[in-house]
């Protein structure tokens, strides 16, 4: 594993993790990608077929910024069996369309494309998304029928439990304003792709 935090999780330092990670990775192995931080909405020059509404989402890094096209482009360069790529940032969801679009790879995101994150402060941590996967995979709480393993549906129901349970039930302060008048919930966008519900993602 490599983690990049603050100053370290420039660009280009990202880049490299992924490229060196990845050029390790094999058909009968899975690449990860996890990140916790800021994400944004950019215009595009146009529409596009996945994103009609012509902007772009993006990973905010310490000194730049990646679009949801360049990620995708950058996971293109590796050939694990299966990429997993977690995104805990505000608009996420629109990387769903963008990554989420060859075989062999799911993706968990915090939010929908047009809804912004919140800091899971009832908590103490950065994101729900990120405090909810460190329970699921890390305390292995998502392994629902205790078989000492994770599957990929195992993973999204615990997930999408999670976020109803914790996220809808939380006060006032962790509502969050889409891009109307009208308050509403941060909802978990789960695109399993070509993954099959039953594939296992985890094991101990």
């Amino acid at each position: 594993a490599i983690v990049l935090t603050d100053a370290g999780a420039t660009r280009a330092a990202v880049e490299e993790a992924v490229r060196e990670i990845g050029s390790r990775a094999g058909p009968d192995d899975m690449f990860v990608f996890f990140y916790s931080g800021h994400g944004a909405q950019v215009p595009r020059s146009g529409p596009q077929p996945s994103d009609p509404d012509a902007m772009d989402e993006t990973l905010e890094f310490y000194d730049t910024r990646i679009t949801d096209d360049e990620f995708s482009a950058l996971l293109s360069e590796i050939a694990p069996g299966v990429t997993l790529v977690a995104l805990d940032a505000c608009f996420s969801g629109g990387f769903s369309k963008d990554v989420v679009s060859v075989p062999g790879r799911m993706g968990l995101f915090s939010s929908e494309e047009d809804v912004v994150s919140s800091v899971a402060a009832k908590f103490r941590a950065g994101g729900y998304l990120a405090h909810f996967i460190a329970d699921g995979v890390g305390r292995q709480l998502a392994d629902l029928n205790g078989d000492r393993t994770t599957s990929a549906l195992e993973l999204s129901q615990y997930l999408h439990n999670r976020y109803r349970e914790d996220v809808e039930s939380s006060s006032g302060g962790d509502y969050v304003r889409t891009g109307g008048p009208q308050l509403g919930y941060q909802h978990l966008v789960v695109d399993r792709g070509s993954i099959a519900s039953s594939e296992v993602l985890f094991r101990r």
